[in-house]
């Protein structure tokens, strides 16, 4: 049903219900006969582009009725006290939401100021900044004023347009109806070109009718603001107990700490039976369970346990059985490797003994020799004094290298056969 009201009360304020009505009205006198003025039918009702001029001057004229008899109304009911008179000391700020319990539920704006300007003291506790938040509100108003000819001025546009068209369709059925042939007969184009002006004459009255009205309607509604703002301003300023910036603050701060106590103990509370039905839920449930399940749950614990630990002895035990092969078996390699490394370093002695042997061959050697070169240096004295020096000189010289070959070889059979032993072993 309120829905229903909200549709019924939209449809009776709507200026496009009553403005199209009204221009239905006025075409219905003009083709029953009633209305037989030649220029109203020639301006008003010659084309189809001047019916839709007429029916957007009758929604705007229909919107500023509207808003002209709201405005009017509200201009009657300024006279009467919307709230109480106040106290003496001024209302504790405590009591605005009372006063705005006795505010009427209409939507004019001296109603409206001071159920927003009491919404400011009801959400802060405090009246401090009501004068401040009334300029502001008178502000609001004048925005709210200026968006509520938004329809007319949209309209006041459209008509010069629609006139514009009805010039461009007239041009264009003159210049249609002219031809080469035919000049005398210009009848056509004098049609076409009194549609053209007759749309924009019309258009233009029509247009300028309606910013008149709107501009009359606007000071009268901006002097009604001006009305608002004063009687709101005498309602309202003053009216509350003020107090300190200091006890402002304590006193905020003491709602706060009430309303933070009684929300942490509606919390606490809930909290606190949730959390005993959650134990007692948990409670019976984990009975239940262990009452099923209590011996299926040893019996498999059992079971598993026997089978875990009978596979790990065996692991143990193979783990063991190898642990002692590997480390035989490396002792076994270890000794051979030993056995091995032994039978090699007295095999290096014994070459080690015959290479010493060979050295010590070779050290006779070369005394041998030293004591030749001595006896043939002095043969060489000798031989020298005597006068055959050069015969002996290659004598002596086929000699060392006949000694030397075979100091040489004897060496060289010497170490032969001290390194073949050593290639055997």
């Amino acid at each position: 049903m309120s829905k229903l009201n909200s549709l019924s009360t939209a449809l009776v304020r709507s200026p496009l219900l009553w403005g199209g009505a009204l221009a239905f009205a006025f075409f219905a006198l003009i083709h029953g006969g009633l209305i037989t003025d030649v220029n109203v039918i020639r301006y008003l009702a010659g084309h189809w582009v001047e019916y839709v001029e007429v029916t957007l001057f009758c929604i705007g004229i229909a919107s500023l009725a509207l808003r002209g008899v709201d405005l009017v109304a509200q201009q009657r009911r300024l006279g009467a006290p919307l709230l109480a008179a106040s106290p003496a000391g001024g209302d504790d700020p405590a009591a605005a939401p009372d006063l705005v319990a006795t505010l009427p539920a209409e939507s004019g704006y001296l109603p409206r100021r001071l159920r927003e300007a009491l919404d400011l003291v009801v959400r802060t506790g405090s009246a401090d900044g009501l004068e401040d938040h009334l300029k502001y509100l008178s502000d609001i108003d004048a925005v709210r004023a200026s968006q509520g000819y938004g329809l007319v001025r949209f309209i006041v546009w459209a008509i010069p347009i629609m006139g514009f068209l009805g010039t461009v369709i007239g041009i264009t059925v003159a210049i249609a109806s002219l031809s080469p042939t035919q000049l005398d007969n210009i009848s056509g184009v004098v049609a076409g070109l009194g549609t053209a002006f007759d749309t924009t004459a019309t258009a233009l009255g029509l247009s300028m009718v309606l910013m008149f009205l709107q501009f009359l309607l606007d000071r009268y509604e901006q002097g009604l603001l001006g009305r608002v703002d004063v009687a709101a301003w005498e309602a309202l300023a003053g009216r509350f107990q003020s107090v300190g910036e200091g006890d402002s603050t304590a006193l905020a701060v003491a709602r706060l700490g009430d309303v933070m106590a009684q929300g942490t103990g509606r919390l606490l509370e809930s909290q606190d039976q949730a959390w005993r039905a959650l134990e007692q839920t948990a409670a019976e449930g984990i009975r239940q369970l262990m009452a099923q399940g209590s011996a299926t749950l040893s019996q498999s614990l059992d079971a598993t346990l026997d089978r875990s630990l009978g596979a790990w002895a065996k692991s143990l035990a193979s783990a063991h059985d190898q642990a002692l092969a590997r480390r035989e078996d490396r002792w076994v390699v270890a000794a051979e490797s030993l056995a091995t490394a032994i039978h090699g370093l007295e095999r290096h002695h014994s070459a080690l003994g015959r290479q010493a042997e060979l050295l010590s061959g070779v050290v006779d050697a070369t005394r041998d020799i030293a004591t030749l070169e001595r006896t043939l240096e002095a043969n060489l004295t000798v031989l020298s004094a005597t006068g055959r020096f050069e015969e002996t000189l290659t004598t002596l010289a086929a000699a060392v290298q006949l000694l030397s070959a075979r100091t040489m070889a004897r060496g060289l059979d010497q170490v032969e056969s001290g390194r073949s032993p050593g290639k055997a072993a």
